[in-house]
């Protein structure tokens, strides 16, 4: 057992590094939302601000026309929890969706050290966290204005209290297995696309709990996917029923033709993950330190759980291999990741010693370096809000502009999108 004073330690590293993990983020959070990728971004926010206005959860809507157009790819849940964060912070719509994004992943990287933490040792957990929040694609999108981040927080904290009411709290239901059920059920609905998470929590479950127990946990654990699936039906038939834009059907569509993993046979989606997964992601370091952890691992008290977690977030992937290119889809793989570089850091240091440290250093650099466009203004938008502040002094509240995306948003305009692009030109005339 630790000591006293070897957990206070541990309670201070753990506070930094999720201190470090927030205060990262939210730098610069009054940047405009158009870094990274702009059509998910400005789409969200123009959900939420509508939201703000009145228009109502179960029809959420866009800017841009033909009207309605809703947009229902998800429950609006991440966009109502960003209008009351800015109804109580004061902040803007933008910040406040910033700041939910990087709250959503401290809570991820605090639900990783709980999970870590049970299994293996103090020091495992802490560089688990450590290289999850260096992760490029963990601060992008950890600071963007979309759902990616919090749902991954809900996950992996709901998955992180249910695992501690199977290991220390009766077979009765307990605080933290009700939380760990609504944080499970509203990420599932902010991304049912990351379902996947089950077959690591019945790994889990088979571990943690008796055998004849594992039935019934796991029928209340699937529940968490009726919000979801309550969602969808209802938004199929709101779809089905719009009179105005086709951009939900368009989308419903491109998002059926996904779950088909066709796209494999393509060389350029073999292009993207050899990329995403070498450096744009996680570095070039990511992969042969997760390798050396997972070859040789630290401790005998480890289970199947993470090596379950890649092999079933690496399916899902190869599934939606049509949409891998949206690198926020990425974000499935930086748990495992994480836990199998903080074994390998340590499993350095044991071979070589003092080795493994400087390692982290340069780990943590590399990160550092290939994150750094992310609180830098694409040159594209640069005077972004300059023409926003133009349209909403010239240009009539009532009246429709035609602009990018953004600027209508930017400019608080309704209107029809311009695109310049062959395959963005075929969807806007589809609409």
């Amino acid at each position: 057992m630790p000591s006293e004073r070897g957990l206070v330690v541990n309670a201070v590293g753990l506070c930094a590094l999720l201190g470090l993990t927030l205060l990262i983020r939210i730098y610069r959070i009054d940047q405009p939302i158009v870094e990274n990728y702009v059509g998910r971004q400005i789409p969200t926010a123009m959900v939420a601000r509508n939201l703000d206005r009145g228009m109502g959860f179960l029809h959420p809507q866009l800017d841009t026309g033909p009207f309605p157009n809703y947009f229902v790819v998800e429950p609006p849940l991440y966009e109502q929890i960003a209008v009351w964060l800015m109804r109580f912070s004061g902040l803007s719509l933008e910040e406040s969706g910033r700041l939910l994004s990087a709250i959503g992943m401290t809570l991820a990287a605090w639900g990783l050290f709980c999970l870590v933490r049970c299994r293996e040792q103090v020091s495992v957990a802490l560089l688990a966290v450590l290289a999850f929040s260096a992760f490029p694609v963990t601060i992008r999108y950890g600071r963007s204005f979309q759902p990616d981040s919090l749902m991954l927080g809900f996950l992996i904290m709901g998955f992180a209290l249910w695992d501690r009411g199977l290991r220390f709290e009766s077979n009765r239901p307990t605080f933290a297995g009700v939380i760990g059920w609504l944080l499970l059920a509203g990420g599932l609905a902010m991304k049912v696309t990351s379902a996947y998470i089950f077959i690591p929590i019945l790994v889990g479950l088979r571990i943690s709990s008796p055998q004849e127990g594992v039935g019934k946990r796991l029928a209340i654990l699937t529940s968490a996917l009726l919000p979801a699936i309550a969602w969808y039906l209802w938004a199929n038939d709101l779809v089905n029923a719009a009179q105005g834009s086709r951009a939900s059907a368009d989308n419903r569509a491109i998002w059926l033709q996904a779950l088909a993993p066709t796209a494999l046979f393509s060389r350029g989606v073999w292009g993207f993950i050899a990329k995403y997964l070498s450096w744009k992601c996680f570095t070039p370091l990511a992969l042969p330190l997760a390798f050396l952890g997972y070859r040789y691992p630290n401790t005998a008290n480890q289970d199947r759980l993470w090596l379950a977690w890649g092999a079933s977030a690496m399916a899902a992937l190869l599934v939606l291999s049509a949409k891998l290119h949206h690198e926020y889809y990425w974000l499935a793989l930086a748990p495992f990741l994480a836990v199998g570089i903080a074994r390998g850091i340590l499993e350095t240091n044991r071979r070589f010693h003092h080795v493994g440290w400087f390692g982290v250093i340069l780990f943590v650099g590399l990160c550092g370096y290939q994150a750094r466009s992310t609180w830098e203004t694409p040159d594209a938008w640069i005077h972004l809000e300059a023409a926003g502040k133009i349209v909403q002094a010239r240009v009539p509240g009532n009246a429709r502009v035609v602009a990018p995306e953004a600027l209508l948003f930017q400019g608080d305009r309704r209107g029809c999108r311009l695109e310049y692009s062959a395959r963005g030109c075929r969807r806007a005339a589809g609409e």
